[in-house]
């Protein structure tokens, strides 16, 4: 078994851009089976430094990304997700033993994974119970770091107040209370945060010109849009610091809980005496979350006097200061009132200007106009987003139909440019769009027409036809056609024996191929006035007297000695000539036949029946009276014999007589369908003449 390489370190955004688009999908595929079998293997070999060195580079990279994203209007390019899943469980083992993951990697996985917090939950608590000292670490090091960082907010700008917000939110969000209780036990870094959401982001408000909050239906500036989402996720950060300061309150005594009560109370009288350099002559101009302190807004959006008051001993004299404090940074309005999100409420524009509240009843707007449809343009879209499925369909589109880049039309050139970072923005792609789609848009609506799938067709003026089209004219006109039909229907027609008048020998047609197969014959069945001598009769196979035989008396087919030396089986041989163990044998080859049933239905009727067959072909030499009236007695019963065969039919011959006219009416009930589907064309005129 060879041994398995140790993992390299990821290579940057800069790096993979040289990376056609195959070769990257390839390298993540080939990285994330790696993943799996450095997962697998035993902790002497799977925690190395290099397996932890790719942690940490997979990690920065993933978390520079994010954090581009948050001034430009672009997505970041996701790799595979079993990919994620296996860099988050790789360090999840990784943070579980020692030396464990280092600071800065572990900041790097939450900014770069924001929204797995159940996983950064798990890794955060893994490293927890690997390095013991990660507690004294964020005290000594993480906390003071974001210190510095918020109180430097006025030289770092936005984009660097921005940034420190993100990733302050991203690390508290799924770290346990162990990790966030020093940032609550810091009256530094809160006052600092305080300040940032105060002055700082204050001053970077003035020096853009301010915020235009009373100008409803307008699109937002970026920086306004950034400016905005600092603000939510310092409020979210500090909600979830007071949140931890809270609920340790309830779980100490005595000693400790005058130690947990007083911090807090120091830190919340520190954060009510920061005047923010924005505050109004007054609480009448106050606006959430644009001019008001941090304390104040979190008043206004969570009410901390009641979480304080639920924790904090009601008989401490500085309990009634703070709630009367807080309570004087309350905003008036009405009970039945909901509360006036303020600067927030430029964020929820675009939310609320799609919910119509005219119930279908205001005017009708006009549609914006939409380029015309392409399927090769809808087939490159298709092609750009397998590769970038981030991206949404409308900015492809964008890249392939602006007429001022060079990739217009080629998906290849818009894949390179992707890869590359070099593609221009929504923004860039707005005005050109917009410019060659306002040229398609017609001066006036045009009419409305009907239309259908026959509007193409060319009408031929010749098959048109007013009035009821007669079928005999139509016939007539091709008078070779007609003459051609009649003679064929009068070729297929068959009249009956009643109508005709004139006798006629009607061949028995046979069931099935297979039967024939099985060895019948043709049986004629003669018609009063016929002479049975004038013709030869077909011979009879043995097979076929043997399956009537079958018919009549099945046991005398049986292998036993009495019915050997029987008479009936001694007539059965003298007729077909077969001994007795062809017979027998005949009669199991028989009953394994799947096609007995068809075999024996030939034989159904008494008229295809023959009874007491003789062995020759002679004619007048057996005696009539003996064998029901004559050895070949006529239809209607005369004798056909010389002596004893004349006189009255019997009632044998009578049920021979009427099976032979069954049969031979369910022989030609299809030519009685013809007669009477030939009648009634004939009353249409159409049919043959009589």
């Amino acid at each position: 078994m060879g041994t398995l390489a140790p993992l390299p370190a990821y290579p940057s955004t800069q790096a993979r851009k040289g990376f056609s688009a195959s070769q990257l999908s390839h390298f993540h595929s080939n990285l994330s089976n790696a993943l799996a079998q450095v997962i697998a293997l035993p902790p002497a070999k799977r925690d190395i430094p290099p397996t932890c060195a790719f942690i940490s580079s997979y990690a920065g990279d993933a978390a520079q990304q994010i954090l581009e994203t948050l001034w430009e209007d672009i997505q970041p390019v996701k790799h595979d997700d079993r990919l994620r899943q296996r860099v988050l469980l790789l360090a999840e083992k990784l943070a579980s033993s020692a030396p464990g993951l280092e600071l800065k990697t572990l900041l790097d996985l939450c900014v770069a994974f924001p929204t797995k917090t159940t996983h950064l939950r798990s890794i955060l608590t893994a490293a927890l119970d690997g390095t013991p000292n990660l507690t004294s670490k964020f005290t000594s090091e993480v906390v003071p770091a974001f210190t510095s960082l918020l109180a430097s907010s006025r030289s770092s700008g936005l984009y660097g107040l921005r940034k420190t917000a993100c990733c302050l939110t991203n690390l508290l969000r799924p770290s346990p209370p162990d990790l966030v209780r020093p940032f609550a036990h810091s009256k530094d870094f809160l006052v600092a945060l305080a300040r940032a959401y105060d002055d700082g982001l204050a001053n970077i408000s003035r020096s853009y010109g301010g915020i235009r909050i009373g100008l409803a239906n307008r699109q937002l500036d970026s920086w306004e849009k950034i400016w905005l989402d600092t603000k939510v996720d310092i409020v979210d950060a500090f909600h979830i610091i007071v949140t931890t300061m809270v609920r340790d309150i309830p779980t100490v005594s005595g000693t400790e809980l005058a130690v947990e009560a007083d911090r807090t109370f120091e830190i919340v009288f520190a954060l009510l005496g920061i005047i923010p350099q924005s505050a109004t002559a007054g609480p009448a101009d106050a606006v959430p979350f644009l001019n008001r302190s941090l304390i104040a807004d979190y008043q206004y959006a969570y009410d901390l006097s009641k979480t304080l008051s639920s924790a904090l001993p009601r008989d401490d004299a500085r309990m009634e200061c703070l709630e009367s404090s807080l309570r004087s940074l309350a905003i008036e309005r009405s009970d039945g009132d909901a509360k006036d999100p303020g600067a927030l409420k430029l964020l929820l524009l675009p939310i609320t200007q799609m919910i119509t509240t005219n119930k279908g009843k205001a005017k009708a707007t006009t549609p914006e106009p939409s380029p015309p449809h392409d399927a090769d343009l809808d087939m490159q879209v298709v092609q750009v987003l397998e590769i970038f499925s981030d991206h949404s369909p409308e900015y492809i589109r964008k890249l392939l139909t602006h007429p001022s880049f060079p990739f217009r039309g080629n998906a290849e050139r818009v894949i390179e440019a992707l890869l590359e970072g070099t593609a221009p923005g929504e923004d860039a792609l707005g005005d050109g769009v917009a410019e060659s789609i306002s040229i398609n848009v017609p001066v006036m609506d045009p009419p409305i027409e009907r239309r259908n799938v026959f509007d193409d067709e060319v009408m031929d003026l010749s098959h048109i036809h007013i009035g009821k089209k007669t079928i005999g004219i139509s016939l007539s006109q091709n008078r070779a056609e007609k003459e051609q039909i009649i003679r064929l229907a009068e070729a297929i027609s068959v009249d009956s024996d009643e109508e005709s008048g004139q006798p006629k020998a009607l061949d028995v047609m046979d069931l099935d191929d297979d039967i024939d197969e099985a060895g019948t014959s043709t049986v004629k069945i003669l018609v009063d006035g016929e002479d049975s001598g004038d013709e030869e009769v077909d011979p009879i196979k043995p097979e076929t007297i043997l399956e009537q035989a079958y018919i009549r008396d099945p046991k005398l087919f049986n292998r036993d000695g009495e019915t050997r030396r029987s008479k009936k089986r001694a007539e059965l041989k003298q007729q077909t000539g077969w001994t007795d163990e062809q017979i027998e044998g005949w009669r199991i080859m028989l009953e394994r036949n799947p096609k007995k049933e068809r075999i024996l239905q030939k034989h159904e009727f008494s008229g295809n029946r023959i009874v007491n067959m003789p062995i020759s072909n002679s004619t007048g030499d057996h005696p009539g009276g003996g064998q029901r009236g004559g050895g070949r007695g006529r239809g209607r019963g005369r004798g056909g014999g010389d002596s004893g065969g004349g006189g009255r039919s019997g009632p044998g011959e009578k049920n021979e007589h009427v099976a032979r006219e069954r049969a031979l009416k369910e022989r030609h009930k299809s030519s009685n369908r013809r007669r009477g589907h030939d009648k009634k064309m004939r009353k249409a005129g159409v049919g043959p003449s009589e």
